[in-house]
Parts: C-alpha cells; sequence; structure tokens
C-alpha cells in the first residue's frame, strides 16, 4: 500500500491516529477534499467552534433559537437532525367573546429540522453529569421569511415543538391554505361552546357623585 511522505505534507496535517479520528467524529469540512488529500486544521469545523453553525445551514437558510420548557420541549426527546411542527397557542383577552373563542392553538411552520439543542448540535454527545439536562432552547433552521414568522409568534403566544415521523418527506411543505387552520378551545371541550349565554343588555346606575354601577342582562 503506498503511503505518503511524512516530509512532504503541509504543515499541520493531522495524523491518521485512533485519537485524531475521534477527534474529527461530529465535525464538518469546509470544502471539497480530494481523494487522499491531507487533512489540514483549517480544513474541518468542529461544533462549539465559531461559524460552525454557519456551517451546517442549507444554502440561503438562517438559524433562529426559540425558547421552550420541559413540555414544550417534548421533555428533552428532541435530537438536532430531528424535524419538528412548530406550534403557537394563544389566549385572547378578550371579555367580550365567548369562552369557547378565547383559547386557539395553529401549526405556525410546519417539517423544520433542528440543528441545534441549547449549544449542542451533535446528535448523541451528552454532559459530563450523570443527571438528565432538559432543554431551554431548540435552534430552527429556517428561510428567511420564516425568520419573521417564528419572531412574531413568539411574541404572541407560547411555543411547542411536536417531533415529527422519522419517514416525513424532506422536501418543503406545500403552501398553506389562504385561512389557515385554527383549533380553538370549543373545538376541544363541546362544554366551552354550551357555556353560559353572554349578557345581552347593560345598565349603568349612578347615585349622586358615585361611580356607576353596572347591571348585566
Amino acid at each position: 500500500e503506498a503511503r505518503l511522505d511524512p516530509a512532504g505534507l503541509p504543515e499541520g496535517t493531522l495524523a491518521d491516529t485512533p485519537a485524531a479520528r475521534l477527534s474529527l467524529v461530529g465535525a464538518m469540512v469546509k470544502h471539497s477534499l480530494a481523494a487522499g488529500a491531507p487533512i489540514l486544521p483549517a480544513d474541518v469545523v468542529r461544533p462549539g467552534d465559531h461559524g460552525f453553525l454557519a456551517a451546517v445551514l442549507g444554502p440561503g437558510l438562517r438559524g433562529i433559537t426559540v425558547a421552550v420548557d420541559v413540555v414544550s420541549g417534548s421533555a428533552g426527546l428532541i435530537w438536532p437532525g430531528d424535524r419538528i411542527d412548530l406550534i403557537l397557542t394563544q389566549e385572547l383577552d378578550a371579555q367580550n367573546v365567548p369562552m369557547g373563542r378565547r383559547v386557539l392553538g395553529e401549526t405556525v411552520l410546519p417539517n423544520l429540522r433542528v440543528v441545534a439543542i441549547d449549544q449542542q448540535m451533535v446528535q448523541g454527545v451528552s454532559s459530563s453529569s450523570t443527571d438528565a439536562v432538559l432543554p431551554k432552547t431548540v435552534t430552527l433552521e429556517v428561510t428567511p421569511k420564516q425568520v419573521e414568522t417564528v419572531a412574531v409568534a413568539s411574541r404572541i403566544g407560547r411555543l411547542s415543538v411536536i417531533v415529527r415521523s422519522a419517514d416525513a418527506p424532506l422536501q418543503p411543505e406545500p403552501a398553506p391554505p389562504a385561512r389557515p387552520v385554527v383549533t380553538w378551545a370549543s373545538d376541544v371541550s363541546p362544554a366551552l361552546a354550551s357555556g353560559p349565554a353572554q349578557p345581552t343588555s347593560t345598565l349603568r346606575v349612578y347615585q349622586g357623585s358615585a361611580d356607576g354601577k353596572e347591571f348585566k342582562f
């Protein structure tokens, strides 16, 4: 088997040793390498290195981070590389709206790729602690327009990430309908749809200079 002459290799070439191979687990090459070409430290980027997140994103895509808790983050069962749906749940502050129409949920973005959990970007890498570490943030791969959608959704309600099946298609989802499908509280609980009747008339009574009292009937 032909071997390269170490004397003729560029300075810093990584030696083919078990330790060197282990150090490359999870790393990415910055550019194409020809077969048999030496690997230099500048040719690879590792998780945690500056620019690694930019390297794992698809062409023209962005990475945006959302905060999650134990429940909305699927209790720590999501890994980098999984595909998820992003669900928005919000409660409307409108007392004149029936109870069944005050809480709603909707899928704001389907089929997104998870690129990082907290600062972890490689599946299977765990903390040195033996205790389970639940995620606090999830970084998602999105288009420039979807960045705006996530930013707005994070301000108006609670975001949850829902794991998709492993056989979910990788291609983008079809364009959403003109009116997004929304699940109202009354769709989940019929009792809210038949809640107490809303008052139809209001009578305000004033006594002297005191503030008026309202009576609804």
